[in-house]
């Protein structure tokens, strides 16, 4: 009965034996796979947190390259156009010709084309003024298709003169249009009688003038009325060309 007994307990206390190294390797087993599974976790995260580092710096050089593309393109002055990028050299190119294209447009637009009558074109002649004033009148017509310019006064000469006969005289115009077929007048002042200083001419040189009151280069030989000739003197002026012979000979 004894021998029973102890049999029984020998038998129990190898099970709890057994039982305690099954938990305990159970036990072990279970951390083990915990331990396991947290590095996994663990390279899983780094593994994420370096692609998406990864991905973030390659989304910045991506922007930055971006901008220094867009820069380099924009870069240039605005006057000659030269940047890095060529692109940005088309582009300005193309911009500041189409603004001169306008700018040109707008002026040829707006603008009065100008050019100076030349005697070319013009026709310089003497007309009586039919009253008792010593006084004729420079008449000049445009025998042109376009219309031309009269600036100032003309310079009226003959022949041994040291100078052309001064200006004075009549009410100064800036310049005066001659469409083609219309004219133009001037006053030049006589001497009455034959004093000292009076000499007679019977051929004058006309030399219209440029916008700077220069002589164009081309004169015109006119001849005077029949007769003895015109009465001239150093004191004798021409008038600035005016659009009718009431305002030459105010």
């Amino acid at each position: 009965m004894g021998e029973l007994v102890k049999t029984a307990r020998t038998r129990c206390t190898f099970r709890s034996a057994g039982l305690v190294a099954v938990a305990a390797a159970a036990a072990f087993s279970l951390t083990a796979c915990q331990d396991g599974g947290g590095k996994d976790d663990d390279a899983g995260s780094s593994s994420s947190s370096s692609v998406a580092e990864d991905s973030g710096a390659k989304d910045s050089q991506a922007q930055d390259s971006g901008s220094d593309g867009s820069g380099s393109a924009g870069e240039g002055s605005p006057d000659d156009g030269n940047g890095s990028g060529n692109g940005g050299d088309g582009d300005a190119d193309l911009r500041a010709k189409a603004g001169a294209g306008a700018g040109g447009a707008k002026a040829d637009a707006g603008g009065v084309k100008r050019s100076a009558c030349e005697v070319g074109s013009v026709r310089v002649g003497l007309q009586p003024t039919g009253g008792s004033a010593p006084v004729i009148l420079l008449k000049a017509t445009n025998r042109g298709e376009e219309r031309c310019d009269l600036y100032g006064y003309p310079f009226v000469g003959y022949p041994d003169a040291q100078a052309p006969i001064k200006a004075g005289g009549g009410r100064p115009q800036a310049v005066v249009s001659l469409e083609p077929g219309t004219s133009a007048y001037a006053a030049l002042s006589l001497e009455e009688g034959d004093g000292a200083h009076v000499h007679r001419e019977k051929r004058l040189t006309v030399e219209l003038a440029d916008r700077d009151q220069n002589g164009t280069g081309a004169t015109a030989t006119v001849d005077a009325p029949a007769g003895a000739g015109l009465a001239l003197s150093d004191d004798s002026t021409v008038s600035y060309w005016n659009t009718t012979p009431e305002l030459a000979l105010q």
